[in-house]
């Protein structure tokens, strides 16, 4: 037995103390066994039998055990004496804590068993109790499971329902799954058979579900109800030996859905307790278990987000570099393209000129030949065949066209060797477009700069523009002098040649410098016919040019890009068509002025 009931005494017969013999007990004789059958059980009720003086001292031994070894204060004790033996009730009832004394005699036999029947009920009560408190706090140790265990949700749910089971004092539970409206699938539960779940699984697909589980589901909250013939859950109570009072039904509520329904059937033995505090622990539980459901429905949709948003992230991150990787292909192409463009030009009329110019030497060499001729004839003195190879020579000459050829040829070298000088130009621009220029800083004076950049430009000037200058800048810089000069002859060199091209009434480019914020601001301003918007995002790009074919390479501004970005500075670009153009070159001052103090 879970709880036995245990009989303390040394009298032979111990069970005459007994009023009803149909109680099941055994016998404790000796100290020594009475404390290893308590140490091994919780007994219901323990009598203490008192028929001589012999027994009281190992009825007190063994009550003491129980109350203060054990710490056992549910177990109830009763003291039962012969009416000869004259006992002090109250030492008995206070000191070891016995909760009644009677006397063992016919007379109050009917009294008696009485009495013991209900410290029976009493012990029964205490232990109910603490099933209910021990369902409650495992329901509720359930719930906070749902908040922190990594468990899957079909784990914790079938947990929750066993405990939600032992709280209702369940006979058998069921897991409803609402996989849609018309749609149920039935789970195992630990406490239901698998011929009770079977049934149950057949009847939902054959009728649905029934009204009076279909209410909880459409009001998604739990619902108690007395369980009658129309219940509609006939089919699996008739399979229960155990007559059936009632259900209850809990719905599982995740955002507004019914995803789940635990159906709970309660023999009618059992109806009685289940009390208000249960059903309020039951609602309350709905509660809290929505909540925690939500909440990890939700940081799974977060987790799935955020996947998604890493990966999507990682792909943008790849497709990018896909995309530069593209992109310096691109240029690489239009570099390439630019290059054979500009270079093609100049070699193809410098190829065409040798073409011409292989046809002149052969015209050359037959004349050679025939002067040497008549030269030999001459010197032979055959008049007659010199005087032939001298008509000869001169129908030569005059359908060679020797006079043009002559003249021809100086300006087919001189058109040959431009156009070769164009390529080393090009060349030479490229290479200080993708190589960066070595040598140390030098201190040098602005003035100075600009001085020597403007002599050395003054056969392109020539008086075709005039120049202002406004130079507000007495520092030094601690520079490349050579790469601010480049600079400087190109965007000079462009707005001349922009202003040409336009035909600019009084061309005037104005050149300014000043000190801003520890920044060199040099401002190169001309009133030549401007750029347009999309013209100006793209006159940094290599080899985009506005010229004419073979008046430009293109890579002018992207030589002087590159090289205020390797000097630490940036160039900016405003203009408007028809009015002016000006660049503005920053270059920073901080640390050029400590180093030159």
């Amino acid at each position: 037995m879970e709880n036995p009931v245990f009989l303390v005494g040394q009298s032979p017969d111990l069970a005459a103390f007994l009023p009803d013999r149909t109680m099941d007990s055994e016998n404790l004789t000796s100290l020594r066994n009475a404390k290893k059958k308590l140490r091994s059980c919780k007994p219901s009720l323990v009598i203490l039998c008192v028929g001589s003086d012999d027994d009281i001292s190992l009825c007190q031994s063994v009550a003491e055990y129980i109350r203060q070894g054990l710490a056992n204060q549910d177990t109830r004790i009763i003291l039962m004496h012969n009416p000869t033996q004259q006992l002090d009730e109250v030492v008995w009832l206070e000191e070891f804590q016995i909760n009644a004394c009677l006397t063992a005699s016919e007379a109050k036999a009917k009294f008696n068993a009485s009495v013991l029947k209900r410290e029976l009920a009493t012990f029964e009560y205490i232990e109910n109790t603490y099933r209910q408190h021990d369902a409650e706090t495992e329901m509720l140790v359930c719930i906070t499971r749902f908040s922190r265990s990594d468990e899957k949700l079909t784990a914790l749910l079938s947990t929750f329902s066993n405990a939600l089971a032992r709280l209702c004092h369940a006979h058998c539970s069921f897991e409803i799954h609402l996989e849609n409206t018309s749609c149920f699938r039935v789970r195992n539960s630990d406490i239901a058979g698998k011929e009770l779940v079977k049934t149950l699984q057949s009847l939902l697909s054959e009728g649905g579900l029934p009204a009076s589980l279909a209410q909880a589901i459409e009001e998604q909250h739990p619902q108690i109800h007395l369980l009658d013939e129309s219940g509609g859950l006939e089919p699996v109570t008739q399979l229960i030996t155990t007559r059936i009072g009632s259900y209850l039904a809990f719905p599982i509520v995740v955002y507004k859905r019914v995803v789940c329904l635990l159906l709970y059937l309660i023999p009618e033995q059992e109806m009685d307790r289940v009390s208000m505090k249960q059903i309020t622990i039951i609602n309350k539980a709905a509660e809290q278990l929505t909540v925690l459901l939500e909440r990890k429905q939700a940081e799974s949709s977060l987790k799935k987000q955020y996947t998604r948003l890493r990966d999507t992230l990682l792909e943008l991150k790849s497709t990018k570099q896909a995309l530069a990787h593209n992109e310096k292909l691109a240029s690489i192409g239009r570099m390439a393209a630019g290059i054979a463009h500009e270079i093609n030009n100049p070699l193809s009329f410098v190829i065409s000129n040798f073409s011409s110019m292989d046809s002149y030497l052969d015209n050359i060499i037959q004349l050679q030949s025939m002067q040497s001729e008549l030269l030999t004839a001459i010197d032979i003195q055959q008049d007659q065949k010199a005087a032939h190879l001298k008509q000869s020579l001169s129908e030569f000459e005059e359908q060679a066209g020797i006079p043009f050829i002559l003249e021809d040829i100086r300006a087919i070298v001189a058109d040959s060797f431009n156009g070769l000088q164009r390529v080393k130009n090009i060349i030479s621009d490229l290479r200080s477009f993708s190589h960066n220029q070595t040598g140390e800083k030098e201190v040098c004076d602005f003035s100075v700069l600009l001085d020597d950049t403007l002599k050395m430009m003054r056969y392109d000037l020539d008086n075709k523009v005039s120049i202002q200058r406004n130079v507000e800048f007495n520092g030094v810089l601690h520079t490349h002098s050579g790469l601010i000069e480049q600079v400087l002859v190109n965007l000079i060199k462009n707005a001349v040649q922009a202003m040409e091209t336009a035909e600019t009434a009084e061309p005037v480019i104005q050149i300014s410098a000043a000190e801003i914020d520890n920044t060199l601001h040099i401002r190169i301003r001309d009133n030549g016919p401007g750029m347009t918007a999309d013209i100006q995002q793209k006159i940094f790009e290599p080899f985009f040019t506005t010229k004419p074919i073979g008046e430009g390479t293109g890579l002018g501004l992207s030589v002087v890009y590159n090289i205020m970005q390797r000097l630490d500075g940036s160039i900016h670009c405003e203009s408007e068509p028809g009015v002016f153009t000006e660049f503005t070159l920053l270059l920073p001052l901080k640390q050029e002025n400590a180093q030159a103090d």
